[in-house]
């Protein structure tokens, strides 16, 4: 069962309020009730109105006794509070009614019977639970009226600065400058910003007063917060800035992406646009050099169509142009050098036989072909010397 504030039961005890009656109040209630429901059970069991109306007289006094008996016993409980009265009155201080309070009780009421324990609920249901939260009240009048109470300085404006040594910020509220809370490295910041004007505004104060706030070189004094801790601290704000500069850049990237991504394919349907119709135009030069019909339109300003292929001259790789002629024959270079040192020859096929070489008999000789008398053997030799 979910428990109830502190502040709430000292409230209750403060008033007065007597937990045991109320539930004894709600015991009745609930036995009420029961009694009318076995009675409407047993009314439409015998579903005779005369049979049914001795027992609801009977209940109905039951149930007249019963509230008696309870108003009796309440009234003998406020007999009793009203004796021992004088003995709490040092302690309770007493206060009139405040209007609104039975529909409060009632509400309680209805809310503790509404309750049910965690333990009894299921996995399912403990989703659409509601966890409880404490209720914070920022009285602002109150507190300042408080602090006005144990302030030394009642006067800051009369009083020099050097004596209290405190400052409020008249800076515009953060509610301004750090709209969400949950952000730490802006609400850091924020804090920074404000004891940074807050101190430049204190050291003016301090050196108009002519007092001395400046440490001596050899002052050593330790830090509230260690430097391991403060280190920390700023590498914390170092990777939140860090990522959220990341993050930004990331972004950026993504858009620089998608727009060079969308020129990309604009220039590269444009650039094939541009081959496909040079190709086309190529083809229809090539069909009109071989005499054909292309069968389209021949427009004004189109440049193969201007080109006349008959008549155009074909030149070289260096720009020179080639044919028979004067113009168009062998350069005049060779046909200088052939002028005069001469034509070599051919040099293919010089080696190769024809009818007149094969017809010529002038070194023809039967001698010759009988060729060289064989060499005597070593006996003839011997006996010829």
């Amino acid at each position: 069962m979910a428990k109830k504030s502190k502040l709430l039961a000292a409230l209750d005890r403060h008033k007065g309020r007597d937990y045991e009656a109320e539930k004894r109040q709600k015991l009745v209630k609930t036995a009420e009730k029961r009694k009318r429901q076995k009675v409407q059970e047993k009314g439409e069991e015998v579903g005779d109105s005369e049979e049914s109306g001795p027992e609801d007289e009977t209940d109905g006094a039951k149930l007249e006794e019963d509230k008696e008996n309870f108003v009796s016993f309440s009234d003998q409980e406020e007999e009793n509070a009203a004796a021992n009265g004088a003995s709490t009155a040092s302690t309770t201080i007493p206060q009139p009614p405040l209007p609104g309070d039975a529909s409060a009780s009632e509400v309680e009421e209805e809310d503790d019977e509404s309750d049910v324990p965690l333990s009894d609920l299921e996995d399912e249901d403990l989703e659409d639970t509601i966890p409880h939260q404490r209720l914070t009240i920022n009285n602002g009048p109150a507190l300042i009226a408080s602090t006005k109470r144990v302030a030394l300085v009642k006067k800051p404006g009369a009083t020099s600065f050097y004596v209290h040594n405190s400052l409020i910020s008249q800076l515009p509220p953060t509610e301004s400058s750090v709209p969400d809370p949950n952000d730490d490295l802006t609400r850091e910041l924020e804090f920074y910003r404000i004891a940074r004007d807050a101190a430049a505004e204190g050291r003016s104060l301090l050196k108009k007063e002519r007092i001395p706030f400046t440490r001596p070189t050899d002052y050593f004094a330790e830090m509230v917060k260690s430097d391991e801790h403060m280190g920390r601290v700023k590498k914390k704000m170092y990777d939140d800035a860090a990522s959220k500069k990341a993050a930004e850049e990331a972004r950026k990237l993504r858009d620089a992406k998608k727009f060079g991504k969308a020129v990309q394919v604009a220039k590269e349907q444009e650039r094939a646009k541009e081959k496909r119709n040079t190709l086309d135009k190529i083809k229809e030069l090539k069909r009109k050099r071989k005499g054909q019909d292309t069968g389209k339109v021949v427009e004004d300003n189109d440049l193969f169509q201007s080109i006349d292929v008959d008549s155009a001259p074909t030149k070289d790789r260096a720009g020179r142009e080639r044919g028979s002629g004067p113009n168009g024959g062998a350069p005049n270079k060779r046909q200088k050098r052939d002028q005069k040192f001469g034509f070599g020859g051919k040099k293919r096929f010089t080696k190769s036989g024809d009818a007149m070489s094969s017809g010529d008999m002038r070194g023809f000789s039967a001698s010759k072909m009988k060729g060289k008398p064989k060499r005597p053997g070593k006996s003839r030799r011997a006996a010829g010397r």
